[in-house]
Parts: structure tokens; C-alpha cells; sequence
């Protein structure tokens, strides 16, 4: 049985994270660029 209420929004995450460094928040905003294979081409057809 659970006797808490439970959660309705992510603010909880907000509590236990803290706050975010500007390095991280760029790491985790970077998209590498898309990497040319070829050889996968035919395996994924």
C-alpha cells in the first residue's frame, strides 16, 4: 500500500538533480553529426 501521493509532474527530479553546470547542459544538448556508412546500406534493407 502506498500512502504518499504520488508525483504528478517531474519538479521531484528538479530536488534530487540540483542544478546543471553550463558544461553539461552543452554536452547533453550536442548533436554529433551523422556518420556515412555504406557497407551498413545492404544489411539494412
Amino acid at each position: 500500500m502506498i500512502d504518499e501521493p504520488l508525483p504528478q509532474d517531474w519538479d521531484w527530479l528538479d530536488q534530487l538533480v540540483g542544478t546543471l553546470d553550463d558544461d553539461f547542459v552543452e554536452a547533453a544538448l550536442e548533436r554529433p553529426a551523422e556518420q556515412a556508412r555504406p557497407a551498413l546500406d545492404d544489411a539494412f534493407k
